[in-house]
């Protein structure tokens, strides 16, 4: 018998459907010679602290730091029963070897040797490994399974990032979190290895834009007229200094992956300090007229931009859509799984290698399928495929090549609009990069014009004065027809030539001001972080490069997203800004090297050189620990901050007075308390008997003192109960049971249960089956589980539409003599709160 691990139960369905006939069981899909089973994201975690040590349960400077001899696992909280069914099959003697079918990848092959690990398996172990989840992709890997061991340096890198992780956040977070509530703050200070890094980036952005004092400026435009071959030709020319002439012949490098508006500001040479300098030299330019003293004219071929990597994708679709990076990364991973319509995602290569360029006609074929690409595939098809050096490299792909389509013909009705956005763009680039080379035809003329002897112009400014036109005609699409990067239009200049003269039609002054930087968005943000904070121009990077950023393609999203979700970072439209949090939790932080990119990017290329076998994993994690030593150290020492005294503001609005102190109550982190702190004993848990408390339920616990009954509370015995909730004695929220005496009440969850009270309302009528105030469905709620999903319909139950990401949340779909879905729905409410609600 062989056990196969999957990774989400998706892929087990897809593996199931091309190795056999399968059944359901518990947890996995069943055969007479095969059991596929799953985890969902990951199933078991590292321990925390005060595992290791009871003094570390303690928030103490003088504990720290926390070094684990070696590191324990424990089942993620949400995960306990399918880590059940896993560990179970793990451990069972019927199996002679075990088969790694997690995501082909760093964070896929930590996930299946966690549970390993934690299982105490000892069965060898065969990895399947599949960059596509199509039928022949998926027979094709299952015919090739290869020896686990073959990637353990993937795995030990895998391993150091979650443990190098551990160490520094948590040691960072307590020793920061201490130090400044040792000046009376009561906010929790969250440093990360990566997350500080990257919101220091964004933050040294938003200081660049606070401290950006414009400067007013003016340019001069002039219209010349010439006669060619005997007819007269205008063009528009712009005035600029002698010195800037040097640069005449050259053009700002252009990307074809970036939009065409991407600047307008005047170039340094073409500036004015006045209006009354400007004005000086309309006056001796009008009327006057000059030479051609240059007409270069050359072509230029622009090569195809590269395929794209998971950043690339992310970048274009946020250029281009506006859709953040964790929205673009959870369409591609739907893509792959679900539709089968794109190759692995989670991809840091931007080439392929060689033995996939037979592949390439058939992908064309299946591409061909779809009316709006048929025209380019059948050209591309028409002739022999023979992608150069610029495609196809094996040096440049280490555990997966770029993002291709599969060559699958999508069902339209079955895409959401982003899906087909996103589809879209990974298409055309596979066809752009086979297309031929776009051509441009590249003008440029200068005009010197003398100036009259009793001219007055400007200081610095001496005649001649020089007016420069240029112009850019597509001659050849190429690429470009079928993926163009953005809005272009042709600039036509006559053939004039040199010594031609050319006459002034009239001359103009406009004012202009210099613009601050422009506020960080995804795109922006994903490539400082490609590029570990230095500042590059978008170029293409070598692979060694590609290893040096922060985090990996993969894991920035979620980095994002950590800022976003602890308040140190919010959007405004596509911006990114840095919050006061934010910037407070920075000016707090004595370590510069926790706030530095490219420090952090160095072990990134470390961890890559692990994967490869290149280094050591013990002598990483020896660096690891002696960081985390001069990181206590440091903030130790430091003096406190005035930024320590911040109060966590983020969590929103008062949602009214506490009833011990009268301050305002907020939503903080997993709890509402006051802003008195940890000096009001005044708490209400966010959860309760396994039930979200939302905002409306606090509100009018704060207004009446007690709460209209709720249904949906579950006992730790596991059985559904309805109740009140009002304020304890000991200040906390607890349950009022009006049906029940004092004597029969039974704690639950996070709360105990207080005597009935005749103050309590009567309880609420339960909804009736056709209130139209409820949801027909579940279907469209939010998730009561993570507060970040939505609830969607599967085959038996709805659940959350997070589950790719470890939600196990599921409610099941209505039985005879059951609740009817209006019912389910009411059960639900009130919706949970939105995050930062």
């Amino acid at each position: 018998m062989r056990l196969v691990v999957a990774e989400k139960p998706s892929v087990a369905r897809d593996l199931a459907s091309v190795v056999g006939r399968f059944r359901s069981g518990e947890g996995c899909l069943v055969s007479d010679d095969v059991v596929i089973t799953w985890c969902v994201g990951h199933l078991v975690e590292l321990e925390d602290p005060a595992h290791y040590d009871p003094a570390w349960k303690a928030w103490r400077l003088e504990t720290l730091p926390m070094i684990p001899q070696t590191f324990a696992l424990r089942p993620r909280d949400g995960a306990r029963d399918q880590w059940a069914v896993v560990k179970r099959l793990l451990k069972d003697k019927a199996f002679r070897e075990v088969i790694n079918a997690c995501d082909a990848g760093r964070e896929g092959e930590h996930i299946f040797r966690t549970c390993y690990e934690a299982a105490g398996c000892k069965k060898p172990v065969l990895r399947f490994w599949a960059s596509s989840l199509t039928e022949e992709a998926v027979r094709t890997a299952w015919a090739k399974l290869v020896p686990a061991s073959r990637y353990d340096g993937l795995a030990d890198a895998a391993r150091c990032r979650a443990e190098a992780d551990w160490l520094v956040g948590l040691n960072a977070t307590r020793a920061l979190t201490c130090l400044t509530r040792q000046g009376g703050g009561d906010a929790l200070w969250s440093l990360g290895r990566v997350q500080t890094p990257t919101l220091a980036m964004i933050a040294t952005r938003d200081r660049a834009i606070a401290a950006f004092q414009p400067e007013a400026y003016w340019t001069v435009s002039a219209t010349l007229r010439a006669e060619v071959d005997g007819q007269s030709a205008t063009w528009k020319a712009t005035w600029l200094r002698a010195e800037g002439l040097a640069d005449s012949g050259r053009r700002p490098k252009e990307s074809p992956e970036a939009d065409a508006d991407a600047d307008t500001e005047a170039a340094h040479a073409e500036r004015l300090g006045s209006a009354a300098d400007a004005e000086a030299v309309v006056a001796a330019l009008s009327g006057r007229a000059g030479k051609v003293e240059r007409a270069d004219r050359t072509r230029k071929t622009e090569r195809p931009p590269l395929l794209y990597d998971l950043t690339a994708l992310q970048r274009r679709a946020n250029q281009r859509y506006g859709l953040s990076a964790a929205q673009t990364l959870e369409i591609a991973q739907a893509l792959y799984e679900r539709h089968k319509l794109i190759t692995y995602p989670r991809t840091d290569a931007r080439h392929l290698t060689e033995d996939q360029v037979g592949e390439l006609p058939g992908i064309l074929r299946g591409v061909a399928g779809v009316p709006v690409y048929r025209p380019f595939c059948e050209a591309l098809l028409a002739g022999p495929i023979r992608p150069g050096k610029r495609v196809v490299d094996n040096a440049e792909v280490g555990d997966h090549h770029a993002i291709l389509p599969t060559g699958r013909v999508p069902d339209p009705a079955r895409l959401t609009v982003d899906e087909k956005r996103v589809y879209d763009l990974v298409v055309r680039r596979l066809l752009a990069v086979l297309s031929p080379d776009a051509v441009f035809d590249l003008t440029t003329l200068v005009v010197g014009v003398p100036v009259a002897p009793d001219a007055l112009l400007p200081d610095g400014v001496a005649g001649p004065l020089w007016l420069r036109a240029r112009g850019r005609v597509q001659q050849q699409a190429g690429w470009r027809a079928v993926d163009p990067p953005g809005a272009s239009r042709d600039v036509e200049l006559p053939r004039v030539e040199v010594g031609d003269v050319a006459a002034v039609v009239d001359a103009a002054s406009r004012a202009g001001e210099t613009k601050p930087p422009r506020p960080m968005d995804d795109a922006a943000l994903l490539l400082a972080m490609e590029n570990a904070g230095r500042e590059l121009d978008e170029k293409e990077l070598a692979r060694a490069m590609r290893h040096s950023g922060l985090g990996t393609p993969a894991t920035r999203a979620a980095v994002l997203q950590t800022l976003l979700d602890r308040g140190y970072v919010v959007r405004k439209g596509r911006e990114l800004r840095v919050t006061d949090k934010g910037f407070a939790l920075l000016d707090s932080c004595p370590v510069d090297d926790l706030k530095s990119a490219v420090i952090t990017g160095r072990w990134e290329q470390r961890l890559a050189e692990i994967a490869e076998g290149r280094e050591a994993r013990e002598r990483f994690m020896n660096d690891v620990g002696g960081y985390v030593h001069s990181i206590v150290d440091a903030i130790r020492g430091a003096s406190l901050p005035a930024a320590a005294l911040v109060r966590e503001r983020e969590e929103g609005p008062s949602l009214g007075a506490c009833p011990r102190c009268g301050q305002p109550v907020r939503k903080r982190g997993p709890v509402y308390a006051c802003d008195t702190g940890r000096s009001c004993p005044f708490v209400v848990f966010g959860t309760m008997a396994k039930k979200t408390v939302g905002l409306k339920l606090v509100k009018e616990l704060l207004k009446n003192g007690t709460t209209a009954v709720v249904e949906g509370f579950t006992s730790k015995a596991g059985k559904p109960f309805s109740a009140a909730i009002t304020v304890g004695p000991d200040g906390k929220a607890t349950f009022v049971f009006p049906e029940r005496s004092a004597a029969s009440a039974q704690p639950h969850d996070d709360a105990t249960a207080a005597p009935a009270r005749s103050s309590t309302p009567k309880a609420a009528a339960p909804p009736s089956r056709t209130s139209p105030k409820l949801p027909a469905t579940p279907e469209g709620m939010a998730c009561p589980e993570c507060h970040r999903g939505t609830l969607v319909a599967g085959r038996s139950a709805w659940g959350c539409s997070r589950w790719r990401e470890g939600c196990v949340f599921r409610v099941g779909f209505p039985t005879a003599g059951g609740p009817t879905p209006t019912e389910i729905a009411a059960r639900l409410q009130p919706t949970p709160p939105s995050r930062g609600g």
